[in-house]
C-alpha cells in the first residue's frame, strides 16, 4: 500500500531527525539531573533504602551457609533457632527497604515527570504560530503523552534499580570470590557472553525505540488531521482513502513495534541460557569439590542462592535496559523541544509606557516576510491615535492580516518598528502587550466548555457578573439567555454547537473581558448573517469609544463606521482617509469599492 498524496501524505516525509547522540546524551542527562536536584533528599533516602536492600541480599544466602556448616551439620538445634529468627528478622528488613525504595523512587519519578510535561507545554506556549505549523498538533500532542510517558519508568524506578541491580552483582561476586574464588571464576565463565549480547541489542533497540516514537507521532498526527478535516472528507467522498493513507500509518508502526519486539524476544532467552548455564556450573563443579573435599555442602546451597540472585538482578537489568533505551530515544525529543528557543522572545530589559498604555500606535518603515525576498510589508508607515478606529482594506495578499500578526508579536518584525504608546512592541513585556492589543481573528476558537468559561478564559479570575457584563458589551447576552442552558451551554469541540455569529459575539465577549487598549478585528464580519453583523456593528461603536480599534474591513457598513480608512496594496500603504475622500481619488480604492461594496451600498441607500 502506498499513500499516494493528500493531507496525510506530507506526514511521511520531513520527520527524521538525526542527533548528535554523544552531546545529546550530555544534554539528557543534565536535564534530568536538573529535575531531580530539588528531590535530592528523598532520593538519597531512596539511595539508602536500596543500599539496605543490597545488603540484606549479600548476607541471607551466606547466613544460609553458616546454619547448614555450623549448626545443621553438629545438630545444634539452639544455634539453628536463633539464627532462623535472624534469617526471618533480615527478611523483613528486605521488604521494608523494598517498599520504601519504591515508594520513594517512585514519588520523586512522577513529581519529576510532572514538572517535565509542565515545562514542555510552557515551551510550546511560548512559540509562534510557525511552530505549529510545522509541527502539526498531534506530533506535538505526542512528545507531550508518549515520549513523556516513556520517561517515566526510567526516572521513577529504573535508575536508582539499576545502580541497585549493578551494587547487588559486584557485592554477589565479592562475597562469592571471598567464600570459594574458583568456583566463582567458573561459575562467572558466561557473563561475558551476555555482556556483548547485551551491549548489541542496546544499541539496536535504542535505535529501533526512536523510529517507535516517530511513527506513533504520525499516527497521531493522521488521526488529529483527519478528524478535523472529516467535512472535507465526507463532502468529497474520499473516506475510503483516507483510511487507506491512515493504514499506512497504523502499517509503518506496527513494523517499528515489532522490530522492537524482535529485538526484546532475544534478551529473555540470553538471560534465560546463561542462568541454567551458571546452575549447571555450581551443581556440577561445586558438587565434585564437594566429594573432593574441598568445600562444604553449605558453600555449595550458598552459591546456588547466590548464582540465582545474581540472574536475577541480570534479567532485570535487561527489562531495566530495555526501558532507559525506549526512555532515551523519548529524551532525544523531549530534549528537542526544551532547547528550542521561541522565534519571539521576552525583551532582555522589558519596558512599559511612561503614562501608561493609551493605545497609541505607529509603524515605523515596517518591512516584514514570511519568505526571504519575499516582502509581505514593505516599508510601511502610519499612526493610529488613541480611541481612533481605523479600517484595513485591499484585496487578498495586500498584508491586513500579516500586520495584525505582527502587532501583537505573533511575529517579530524584520526591519522597522511598531510602537505602542512611544515603546517598541519588542521591549514590552509580552503580557503586558497582549493584554492591551488584542486580536479577534476571522476563525474564532472555542474551547469545548461552557458559554460562561469560555468567555472567563480572559480572566479566569472573573466573576459571573462580570463575564455577562462583558457578554452585554459585545451584543451576546440576548442570544446566550436565549438558550436552554443559558451560560451553562456547552459550545462543542471548537465551538461547532453555534453558529458562526455566536462563536463570534462570545469571541468578542471573552476580548472586552482583558479590556485591551487596541482591538484588532480581523474581518469579524465576514462570515456571518445580517442580523449578527448589525449586532457586531452596535458592539463595535459602543466599545470603540475608549479604546483604539483597527478593523479588517471586509464588509462596506464596517467601512462607514471608520473614522478613517487605510488602503493597501502588495504591502504598502496606498491612500488613506474618509470613503468620500478615497472613492472620488484613490484607485485602488476604486477598484476595491466596485469589486466589491458598491452593490451592498446601493442596498444601504436604498
Amino acid at each position: 500500500m502506498t499513500i499516494r498524496g493528500g493531507f496525510m501524505g506530507r506526514l511521511q516525509s520531513g520527520d527524521e531527525v538525526t542527533y548528535d547522540l554523544r552531546s545529546l546524551d550530555r544534554r539528557a542527562i543534565a536535564l534530568i539531573a536538573r529535575y531531580l536536584r530539588p528531590r535530592r533528599t528523598r532520593l538519597l533516602l531512596a539511595g539508602l533504602a536500596m543500599l539496605g536492600v543490597t545488603a540484606t541480599s549479600l548476607l541471607l544466602p551466606y547466613l544460609s551457609k553458616v546454619i547448614v556448616d555450623e549448626y545443621i551439620a553438629v545438630g545444634d538445634l539452639g544455634g539453628l533457632a536463633l539464627f532462623s529468627v535472624l534469617y526471618l528478622a533480615l527478611n523483613g528488613l528486605f521488604w521494608l527497604g523494598s517498599y520504601w525504595q519504591g515508594y520513594l523512587s517512585a514519588w520523586v519519578g512522577q513529581q519529576v515527570i510532572y514538572d517535565l510535561r509542565r515545562d514542555l507545554m510552557h515551551q510550546v506556549m511560548r512559540q509562534s504560530p510557525d511552530f505549529v505549523e510545522q509541527e502539526r498538533v498531534g506530533q506535538i500532542a505526542s512528545r507531550l503523552t508518549n515520549d513523556v510517558n516513556s520517561l517515566s519508568d526510567a526516572v521513577s524506578a529504573g535508575l536508582l534499580n539499576l545502580v541497585g541491580d549493578l551494587l547487588l552483582m559486584v557485592g554477589i561476586v565479592i562475597v562469592m570470590a571471598l567464600i570459594d574464588w574458583v568456583l566463582t571464576l567458573v561459575t562467572l565463565v558466561a557473563v561475558p557472553i551476555v555482556m556483548l549480547s547485551m551491549a548489541y541489542l542496546g544499541k539496536q533497540m535504542r535505535r529501533a525505540y526512536r523510529d517507535v516514537q516517530q511513527e506513533i507521532a504520525r499516527v497521531n498526527a493522521g488521526v488529529e488531521q483527519g478528524v478535523s478535516g472529516m467535512r472535507v472528507v465526507q463532502s468529497l467522498g474520499q473516506e475510503s482513502f483516507t483510511v487507506e493513507q491512515f493504514q499506512e500509518l497504523s502499517l509503518r508502526n506496527m513494523k517499528a513495534n515489532l522490530r522492537v519486539s524482535l529485538l526484546f524476544a532475544a534478551v529473555f532467552p540470553t538471560m534465560t541460557i546463561t542462568n541454567m548455564l551458571g546452575i549447571a556450573l555450581v551443581l556440577s563443579f561445586g558438587g565434585l569439590r564437594v566429594i573432593q573435599g574441598l568445600t562444604t555442602v553449605g558453600t555449595l546451597l550458598a552459591f546456588l542462592a547466590y548464582i540465582q540472585r545474581f540472574f536475577g538482578p541480570l534479567r532485570e537489568l535487561s527489562l531495566i535496559y530495555n526501558n532507559l533505551q525506549a526512555a532515551a530515544a523519548a529524551l532525544d525529543r523531549v530534549v528537542d523541544y526544551v532547547d528550542r528557543e521561541p522565534d519571539v522572545r521576552e525583551p532582555e530589559s522589558p519596558r512599559l509606557p511612561e503614562g501608561g498604555f493609551q493605545g497609541r500606535v505607529v509603524l515605523r518603515d515596517l518591512t516584514f516576510g514570511y519568505e526571504p525576498d519575499e516582502p509581505v510589508l514593505k516599508e510601511l508607515s502610519l499612526t493610529i491615535e488613541p480611541g481612533e478606529t481605523v479600517a484595513l482594506v485591499g484585496a487578498t495578499g495586500a498584508g491586513k492580516s500579516t500586520l495584525a500578526a505582527l502587532l501583537t508579536r505573533l511575529h517579530d518584525v524584520q526591519q522597522g518598528a511598531i510602537e505602542l504608546d512611544g515603546v517598541d512592541v519588542r521591549d514590552l513585556p509580552l503580557d503586558a502587550l497582549r493584554s492591551n492589543v488584542l486580536l479577534v481573528s476571522q476563525d474564532v476558537f472555542l474551547f469545548p466548555d461552557t458559554i460562561r468559561e469560555n468567555i472567563r478564559y480572559a480572566r479566569p479570575e472573573a466573576t459571573d457578573e462580570e463575564v455577562e457584563q462583558a457578554a452585554l458589551r459585545a451584543q451576546a447576552h440576548d442570544f446566550i439567555t436565549r438558550l436552554p442552558l443559558g451560560y451553562d451551554t456547552q459550545v462543542g469541540e471548537s465551538g461547532a454547537l453555534l453558529s458562526g455569529g455566536q462563536r463570534q459575539l462570545v469571541a468578542l465577549a471573552r476580548a472586552l473581558m482583558v479590556e485591551p487598549r487596541v482591538l484588532i478585528l480581523d474581518e469579524a464580519t465576514a462570515n456571518v448573517d445580517a442580523h449578527t453583523e448589525a449586532l457586531i456593528q452596535q458592539a463595535m461603536a459602543a466599545i470603540g469609544r475608549d479604546r483604539t480599534m483597527i478593523v479588517i474591513a471586509h464588509r462596506f457598513s464596517t467601512l462607514r463606521s471608520a473614522n478613517r480608512i487605510l488602503v493597501l496594496e502588495d504591502g504598502q500603504l496606498v491612500g488613506e482617509g474618509t470613503h468620500e475622500a478615497l472613492i472620488e481619488s484613490n484607485p485602488v480604492y476604486q477598484r476595491l469599492y466596485q469589486r466589491q461594496w458598491a452593490e451592498s451600498a446601493a442596498e444601504t441607500q436604498d
